[in-house]
């Protein structure tokens, strides 16, 4: 897949980008300088003048190689037009509560919902990086349920919910006006997993975080055999968690923020 590097501020606000990406000449002339910064050049000959075609092909003028901006992306071979694309990744990054197949289908006016749940699906595919680099540092590793409230036993072993394993890492950051240090969250790992086990753990582990990280979790038996003396472990108490900088505040709040946003959709009938 194509890969576009921004060079320009995001827009602060629907307004500006409704005001820049008002028109298909707007998209494709902000795809042309993601992708030519320095202005065009042929990727067969090299040669750095073109004809633009009526349907937005770039042919070089020496040796007539065809470009499509959209080919190799997400929207390549769209019928529909590329402002309903560029609208659809503006939601999508930008609503607070999410976007679901059911919100873009109504925002954009698709006639079908399977074509809202594929351009979706496309643009999740996107977020994950390729060969992305693993947690490192410190890292807080836990797991939560999601699933409606049932009879029966509550927490690890309840049955008819999804776990749902995350690791987080943590960092210090310094604040420029005082200079005091604070703690930051880094980035995130969500992974729906079968079971707890310690199987499920070190497996969860192994594919996210970096041999050698220091890793925060509560003590339940099957971390130990799990981080198996790769990781520098730290087994807590969540109950004497004194702040945000402690314990595994960063993985609870992740936890109450992805439930949260799960019973938003849930009340908006999806």
């Amino acid at each position: 897949m194509t890969n576009f590097t921004l060079t320009e501020d995001f827009p602060n606000s629907e307004i500006e980008f409704d005001r820049r990406f008002s028109n298909t000449e707007a998209c494709y002339e902000y795809l042309a300088r993601i992708k030519w910064p320095d202005g065009y050049t042929c990727e067969k000959c090299g040669h750095n003048a073109c004809w633009l075609s009526s349907n937005n092909i770039y042919i070089c003028k020496r040796c007539e190689h065809q470009i499509s901006l959209t080919a190799g992306t997400i929207m390549h071979g769209t019928k529909k037009p590329i402002t309903y694309w560029f609208k659809a990744m503006w939601w999508f990054t930008t609503r607070k509560s999410g976007v679901n197949a059911v919100n873009l289908q109504e925002l954009l006016g698709l006639g079908s919902y399977h074509t809202a749940w594929s351009w979706l699906q496309k643009l999740r595919r996107c977020t994950v990086r390729k060969d992305r680099e693993k947690l490192s540092g410190r890292v807080e590793v836990d797991e939560f349920f999601i699933g409606g409230k049932k009879s029966g036993k509550r927490g690890r072993g309840a049955e008819g919910k999804t776990i749902v394993l995350v690791a987080i890492e943590r960092y210090t950051a310094q604040d420029p006006e005082t200079l005091n240090s604070y703690w930051q969250i880094g980035r995130v790992r969500l992974q729906v997993a079968l079971d707890c086990s310690a199987y499920s753990l070190e497996t969860f582990i192994n594919h996210n975080i970096e041999t050698g990280s220091m890793v925060v979790t509560d003590k339940l038996n099957s971390y130990r055999p799990a981080l198996n003396q790769k990781y520098h472990h730290i087994p807590v108490e969540p109950a004497h968690q004194k702040g945000p900088e402690s314990g595994l505040y960063g993985v609870h709040l992740i936890a109450s923020l992805v439930k949260r946003l799960i019973r938003a959709a849930l009340s908006r009938g999806v």
